[in-house]
């Protein structure tokens, strides 16, 4: 009997097992009286090992998060040794030990006489040239090895790009992401960071509830309490089946775009990034007002038209021929809240709690209101039912149970199948300093399979790039300019004055 028909008692099954996991944990929690040692969840293990298969040629996942600093004020090695590593060696047990990936623990390091000092986990260099030739060295050490092969170091360094030209200089974090995701790793820097005053590093509120909000309704809590439980069990069992079946969807339009993915999709070891123009925080606020959405609804929109407008300027057949009907879709991550005492936990502080959820991202449409309505009702879908949720329980419950080469094979089907991943985080909102020296601006870059497009906001500007295969896109270089041209279409359509930066790089495009 073919699987498909098997899937409805699957699924049923999955969602008993995952309601099931719920009440365990919560009630496991309220026992649990001392702390504990929490192994490396399968999750961790399989971004260890690596997430996708060998033929591939996908390298480690690596998060590189770039501060910038004016030429003449970069912090020093010493002091980024002193006032940054040595407390984070100190503090989390993630951050000073090594994975043990067979055994799903992190051991101690074996470095030198067994102790690692923080100057172990800088590397420096020195360049001469623009802000271009910075975001270029950036980019060409993003998949630098930080797993076996460095003298059993820990899985994570700091890149400190001194440049003596008229360009920024950069320290750039680097992590590999068994260590932890996004929520852990800015919990854990935010409190060796500072305001100008000196005053503490908090993450907007906005931060830590996006993801509260993305993942409101998955589990015990959330709308569910309002739909009651033979709902909440039809919706568990409809969020596995999605979760278990995207990887044998249909492929992605074959747009200019989106050519590249294909069941033979390989890592070219060849990757650009185009830095998006920067955007003032409160005009996309004012937007987000005007439309009643949200601000990743607004973002989202933006690269959306910019995708659009690409394929249109490259004469795509393919746009041109299904329109709106045309499937574009992105993988956007979703982190799980956690509470303060867990972020404060030197054992259990660095986790991934965290998937994968797929979103069409409305590309075919021509006119860019429809665009943003389509952007939100999918986003809206996304926050209503628990895909996310399941995605993590069959995760680290159902994948340490098939073989590691199963795993990765799914993983590639699922990403071979989008066009590309796109994250959005909400940053400080005051100019920070690290190691005692002012952050002038930020980004993040992540080397991936897909496209990747990382937007970041830090001191009430939004900061974004485009992370691709050089012989994937051509002319890429107007998708910067793209994006903020469709932000500005989208004020002029809500009637927001736009500023004068933005139309300044309108212009230019």
């Amino acid at each position: 009997m073919p699987i498909d028909q098997h899937l409805p008692a699957i699924a049923g099954t999955l969602a008993f097992l995952a309601i099931s996991s719920i009440f365990f944990a919560a009630r496991k929690k309220k026992q649990t009286t001392t702390k504990q040692r929490r192994r490396l969840s399968f999750t961790s293990v399989g971004l260890g090992l690596g997430s996708f298969p060998p033929k591939s040629n996908v390298k480690e996942p690596i998060i590189n998060a770039a501060l910038y600093f004016d030429n003449n004020n970069c912090p020093s090695s010493e002091d980024v040794a002193q006032m940054i590593i040595k407390p984070l060696l100190l503090g989390y047990e993630r951050l000073s030990h090594v994975p043990d990936l067979d055994n799903r623990i992190c051991r101690p390091s074996s470095h030198g006489d067994g102790t690692v000092e923080p100057m172990d986990l800088i590397r420096e260099l020195t360049i001469q040239g623009d802000e271009k030739l910075t975001n270029e060295t950036i980019v060409e050490h993003c998949q630098d090895c930080l797993g076996a092969g460095r003298d059993d170091l820990p899985w994570w360094e700091i890149l400190i790009i001194n440049n003596n030209g008229s360009g920024p200089s950069a320290c750039v974090i680097r992590v590999h992401h068994v260590i932890g995701d996004g929520l852990a790793l800015v919990a854990a820097f935010e409190k060796l960071m500072t305001t100008e005053d000196g005053k503490p590093i908090h993450s907007p509120v906005s931060f830590r509830s996006s993801a509260a909000a993305a993942s409101s309704s998955s589990g015990s809590g959330g709308k569910y309490k309002e739909k009651g439980m033979l709902s909440t069990i039809w919706s568990l069992i409809e969020a596995t089946g999605h979760a278990l079946t995207l990887g044998a969807t249909k492929y992605d339009d074959d747009t200019t775009f989106s050519r590249m993915n294909h069941a033979q999709m390989k890592h070219s070891g060849k990757r650009k990034a185009v830095i998006f123009p920067t955007v003032p925080l409160d005009f996309v606020k004012k937007l987000k007002s005007a439309a009643g959405v949200t601000v990743n609804d607004i973002l989202m929109t933006a690269v959306s038209q910019a995708i659009h407008d690409y394929c249109k300027s490259q004469g795509d057949e393919v746009l041109a021929s299904k329109g709106s009907s045309i499937q574009c879709r992105g993988l956007l991550p979703v982190g799980f809240p956690r509470s303060q005492d867990e972020l404060n936990d030197t054992y259990n502080a660095m986790r991934n709690m965290w998937c994968m959820v797929s979103c069409d991202m409305g590309v075919g449409h021509s006119d860019i209101e429809d665009r943003l309505r389509h952007v939100h009702t999918k986003t809206t879908e996304m926050k209503e039912k628990p895909r996310a949720f399941m995605q993590l329980q069959i995760q680290n419950n159902l994948g340490p149970l098939i073989p590691v080469s199963v795993g990765q094979q799914t993983v590639f089907d699922t990403f071979s199948r989008h066009s590309l991943v796109l994250t959005n985080v909400p940053g400080p909102t005051d100019k920070c300093l690290f190691a005692g020296k002012k952050i002038k601006s930020v980004q993040l870059f992540f080397d991936n399979l897909l496209t990747q497009v990382d937007l970041i906001s830090y001191a009430g500007q939004v900061y974004g790039n485009i992370v691709f295969d050089s012989d994937q896109l051509p002319n890429s270089e107007i998708f910067g300019q793209l994006y903020v041209a469709a932000l500005a279409e989208l004020a002029k359509r809500l009637n927001i004055d736009v500023p004068p930066g933005v139309m300044k790089d309108v212009s230019e495009s």
